[in-house]
């Protein structure tokens, strides 16, 4: 059996495509030896690497998406998003655009001062309480590595061991959005607003084959850049579709489930994710055959 090393990549809500792409990988009867996940590609990792029943993983991550509780949190999510029809540009940019009307209409906005991060922590606590085991990561079935970046060195780290519910909360806690997450001495957020796919780091395990999963969608033009928070947000999302380009050649064979229509905070669209995932690998199977000759 052919052994694939994969690198999830990030990228919020179209992070859920990667189980239908992994379901598809196994479907091919290729062996997962090693999962390397960054930001919601940490969470995807996680599901399969302590579940091998990739269809148990996504009914249950369907039925918790679609529950009481998580509905809560994406009214949170939209509470920013725009009116029916309006004019969205989409991406990170317009996001934290409408984060910013959210918070002044709701009275909200001392929070970019005074608290560590513009949502609670409740939001991810929430997620992986639910769809995670409070386990070590080193208890999993499939060898995992989760990818975080710590604020108090600058350093990224490849995360092995300790709780993998709080690793993951890191690797997903949107800097700004989300409260780091302090572990083991470290104060880890999410490095995927720059580092969104996690081709290098996979490939220091020197993996027999790497394939990487893009969820991040194409950069897109935006209509203004008004204030000067405008700018730096506008500034890190070219940093990332740049850097991202970069890093894509370390892998063996990149797979891009067709999810721009998503954005990256809209996880209503699970099920169409998964389908995209699906239809992505199924097109790159022939592919990464080759690869072995």
């Amino acid at each position: 059996m052919s052994k694939l090393t994969l690198a999830l990549g990030g990228g919020g809500a179209r992070g859920v495509s990667h189980l239908g792409v992994i379901e598809i990988l196994l479907e091919a009867e290729f062996e997962i030896e090693r999962l390397v996940g960054v930001s919601s590609g940490s969470l995807a990792s996680a599901l399969y690497a302590f579940n091998d029943d990739i269809t148990g993983v996504q009914t249950k991550t369907m039925q918790y998406l679609m529950s009481a509780s998580f509905q809560r949190h994406q009214e949170v999510l939209f509470g920013a998003a725009p009116a029916e029809g309006s004019e969205d540009a989409g991406g990170m940019f317009s996001w934290y655009d409408r984060v910013k009307s959210y918070l002044r209409a709701n009275s909200l906005f001392h929070r970019v001062l005074r608290h560590p991060g513009l949502l609670p922590g409740i939001v991810l606590h929430d997620v992986v309480d639910h769809l995670l085991p409070d386990a070590d990561i080193s208890e999993a079935s499939v060898p995992l590595t989760i990818v975080a970046i710590d604020l108090l060195t600058g350093h990224p780290v490849l995360l092995e061991k300790g709780s993998v519910r709080d690793a993951v909360r890191a690797s997903c806690s949107l800097p700004g959005i989300f409260p780091p997450v302090e572990f083991e001495g470290m104060l880890l957020c999410d490095i995927g607003t720059f580092f969104s796919l996690p081709t290098t780091l996979a490939s220091s395990y020197a993996p027999e084959c790497l394939v990487a999963v893009e969820v991040n969608s194409a950069l897109k033009t935006v209509p203004t850049c008004e204030s000067a928070l405008d700018v730096l947000i506008r500034m890190g999302e070219l940093a990332e579709n740049m850097f991202r380009k970069k890093v894509r050649d370390a892998a063996d064979l990149i797979i891009e489930p067709k999810v721009a229509g998503i954005e990256w905070f809209d996880f209503s669209n699970a099920d169409k994710a998964i389908e995209a995932g699906r239809q992505a690998a199924r097109k790159s199977i022939s592919q990464l055959r080759q690869l072995w000759g």
